[in-house]
């Protein structure tokens, strides 16, 4: 089956790409040096439209869905993986909006988030819990007309950046339930009890900030509740797994990064009077890197149109997000050794790609779970 670029894909890869290698190219590297978060260029992405890319034009997107999201993430990764995760991170409450929040949410925050207004954070993991969200602690008492939220979340990407503007924040609202007595809930920015913590440097996606979020006592309507009352974990697997279709696009397109910076070293490199590129040793590695990224670049594809489709799909996006993001790693280590020792050295762009590929293999699952999921199949 082909699965070729619509025309609408074609130009919003195109539209993307533009501004990736004009605006971003040109002037995100002071920010990746001194692990900042780019307001203004997020801001200038943003009011392009992009952010908006996957959901339905009634709240201000542009209707083309999962497939559409992996474009732009692909495309922002190719050139600065930070900025990808970025855009990638939004993409989960957006998600949760789109799919499962009332009409008043979704034209009240959807649309704000799809006119890049304000960017928002995913709280689900927490200090004690990792990918184990049976662990989940935070609570959510019933009281009157409200819910009181408890608890604390970290790794909440994009919270406490100049943009940020809300979190959904899954909590226990029946704890005698186990995991079906979760619930979503949209927490804006400013309500009394919610605080962030202070971002960390880290060795990827460093200028995408990710700190811990305090609910102390953090009271919210009733209204605020996104879908239905026990619907949480159902809405964390869902928005996880086309999650991990974004990581793997993310995944893609820093390998094609690696690929391309080691392509242009290699041809540039002299040793013994002739270009490096001319040694197999140098170029076989490179030639298994080309050889897995088209069958990343499908698997990402077929993930994303089962997706959109409303098909099964969790077994094939973990199944992505494993084969992409250690493809990734790959790729970044194998473009590292074609710089021989130039390749440590932070002046070359190079050197950072290990680490933003690293943080690939965690993020939206480990590795480890993704392989438990797969594994389920042999059960089936």
């Amino acid at each position: 089956m082909l699965m070729d670029h619509s025309d609408e894909e074609v130009l919003l890869r195109d539209s993307v790409g533009n501004f990736a290698d004009k605006v971003l190219r040109q002037r995100v590297r002071p920010f990746v040096h001194d692990h900042a978060f780019p307001t203004e260029l997020v801001r200038e992405f943003a009011a392009l439209g992009f952010m908006g890319t996957a959901y339905d034009p009634a709240y201000d997107g542009a209707g083309l869905g999962t497939r559409g999201a992996a474009i732009v993430t692909e495309t922002l990764a190719r050139v600065e993986p930070g900025f990808a995760a970025i855009y990638l991170c939004n993409s989960a409450p957006m998600t949760v909006l789109a799919r499962y929040g009332s009409e008043e949410l979704r034209r009240e925050w959807l649309a704000k988030l799809c006119r890049g207004d304000t960017v928002a954070s995913f709280g689900v993991t927490e200090p004690s819990g990792g990918s184990d969200v049976a662990n989940i602690r935070t609570r959510a008492v019933e009281d009157g007309d409200d819910f009181v939220l408890s608890g604390s979340k970290i790794f909440s990407t994009n919270a406490g950046t100049p943009l940020h503007g809300l979190s959904t924040i899954i909590a226990v609202t029946d704890p005698e339930k186990g995991p079906k007595g979760l619930s979503t809930f949209l927490v804006p920015v400013g309500t009394p009890g919610f605080t962030v913590g202070r971002p960390g440097k880290k060795i990827g996606w460093r200028i995408a900030d990710s700190v811990e979020l305090f609910l102390d006592q953090c009271r919210i309507s009733k209204r605020l509740m996104i879908g239905q009352r026990g619907d949480g974990l159902r809405q964390i697997l869902t928005t996880l797994s086309i999650g991990r279709i974004l990581v793997a696009a993310a995944a893609l397109g820093l390998a094609r990064k690696a690929i391309d910076l080691a392509r242009a070293y290699g041809a540039s490199r002299t040793v013994g009077g002739k270009p490096i590129f001319l040694n197999q040793g140098v170029t076989f590695p490179l030639a298994d890197m080309l050889t897995k990224v088209h069958a990343a670049e499908l698997m990402v594809r077929n993930a994303a149109m089962l997706a959109d489709s409303e098909r099964p799909f969790r077994t094939e996006t973990s199944m992505v997000k494993l084969f992409a993001s250690e493809l990734a790693s790959e790729a970044a280590d194998a473009a590292v050794q074609v710089h021989g020792g130039y390749g440590v050295f932070e002046d070359f762009e190079v050197s950072g790609l290990i680490g933003e590929a690293r943080v690939l293999r965690l993020v939206e699952g480990t590795s480890e779970v993704q392989r438990l999921i797969i594994a389920r199949e042999l059960a089936a």
